[in-house]
């Protein structure tokens, strides 16, 4: 049995042949961090080469799923220097990373089972969407929120797209729109809707035992052999979609970004009342 990885804001623990991944930033409500998704990468090629793993329990501490990016890192992001010499742009490049993280968790040889709970924002939705098993808590809250801020969901986008279907996807984009675990669930986010801690907890062995019951080579051989008949998420749309971030975090999603940390409405906020006709 292989001695598991020690990972920088990530929790690993065994059951049998189940490993339990946990977000474990809990005063952040689990958002994204360099480290966070580092340690993505170095799992996904752990799990890999490590094939007595059957099954992957992904979560988050504290009783909140991920709540997307991490802002710190994003205000960071924002004061990057332009590139130069026609170089690729750093933020660009530095948003394409996820991009990455979500392809090798698409193509880990095991069962990926996601449990959600609390905060669903921006790039955790990425990670439901390459998940085979998504079971939410009722009082789950998802937002694809990142529109609201002046950029586009480039990395999970196409991942999205893929999961609930092109104008489920957009609707929810266009919108920022909060939506609960039942809507989740009715666009294909997510496969079960349970209600608290017990009925996570009887789901989650429900789902594991049901993949304890499969040969897991063969599990993996059926995993690789759907990927390829799918349409598969192109690394190059995944180039694109990361320029366009650029861009836009370039222009006026500085403004958005500094709205967000101050607290204070954006530039192109705008809202509409009813009207009677005369």
């Amino acid at each position: 049995m292989a001695e598991l990885p020690e990972l920088e804001d990530i929790l690993l623990s065994r059951r049998q042949s189940a490993l339990t991944v946990t977000l474990n930033r809990p005063q952040a409500k689990n958002a994204l961090n360099a480290a966070i998704v580092n340690g993505l990468m170095t799992l996904c090629d752990w799990l890999t080469q490590n094939r007595d793993i059957r099954m992957v329990v992904l979560r988050g501490a504290g009783g909140s799923f991920c709540a997307g990016g991490d802002i710190k890192e994003f205000g960071q992001m924002v004061m990057t220097p332009d590139s130069v010499d026609g170089a690729s742009d750093p933020i660009a490049i530095s948003n394409r990373v996820f991009g990455d993280v979500l392809l090798k968790l698409d193509a880990i040889p095991q069962a990926l089972v996601t449990v959600i709970e609390g905060s669903v924002f921006g790039g955790a939705n990425g990670l439901i969407s390459v998940s085979d098993v998504a079971i939410a808590e009722a009082h789950a809250r998802f937002s694809l929120s990142e529109t609201t801020l002046g950029v586009p969901p480039a990395q999970i986008g196409p991942f999205l797209v893929r999961r609930m279907g092109l104008y489920n996807a957009r609707r929810l984009a266009l919108t920022g729109a909060h939506f609960g675990a039942q809507e989740a669930c009715r666009v294909g986010l997510v496969d079960k809707v349970v209600n608290g801690d017990a009925g996570l907890e009887g789901a989650l062995v429900e789902t594991l035992t049901a993949i304890g019951r499969c040969e897991p080579e063969a599990n993996a051989a059926t995993k690789a052999i759907f990927n390829r008949a799918a349409t598969p998420v192109d690394p190059a749309q995944l180039d694109e979609a990361a320029a366009d971030f650029a861009a836009c975090l370039r222009g006026e999603g500085r403004k958005g970004a500094m709205a967000f940390a101050q607290k204070t409405t954006p530039p192109w906020l705008e809202t509409y009342s009813a009207t009677k006709e005369a």
